[in-house]
C-alpha cells in the first residue's frame, strides 16, 4: 500500500542519516513541546478538533525519527494522550 511504501522510503532515508548532536538535542526537546501542545489541546480544543487529531496521532505513530530515547518518549506521550482523549470522549473510539 501507499503508507507502507512511504514508511519504507522514510526508514531508508533515516538509516543513511547520522544522529548528530543537533538531532539528539531536538529529539530531547520535541517531547516537551508536544506535551504542552497536547495539554492545551485536551483542555481548550473543541471536541471536533480533537476528533480530527486522533487519526493523525495514530497515523504518525509509525513515522517517528528512529532514535531510541525519542521513540520511547513520544510513543508514551501519544499513548497517554490517546488514553486521555478516549476517557474524556469515549464516543471517539466508535468513530475510528
Amino acid at each position: 500500500t501507499r503508507d507502507e511504501t512511504q514508511l519504507a522510503m522514510i526508514r531508508s532515508l533515516w538509516s543513511s542519516l547520522p544522529v548528530t548532536p543537533r538531532v539528539s538535542s531536538v529529539c530531547k526537546l520535541v517531547p516537551r513541546f508536544l506535551r504542552v501542545y497536547f495539554d492545551v489541546l485536551l483542555t481548550n480544543a473543541p471536541p471536533s478538533c480533537i476528533e480530527r487529531v486522533v487519526p493523525l496521532l495514530l497515523q504518525r505513530f509509525a513515522f517517528l525519527y528512529p532514535v531510541d530515547f525519542f521513540l520511547e518518549s513520544v510513543h508514551s506521550l501519544i499513548i497517554n494522550t490517546l488514553q486521555a482523549i478516549f476517557q474524556q470522549w469515549p464516543r471517539f473510539l466508535m468513530s475510528l
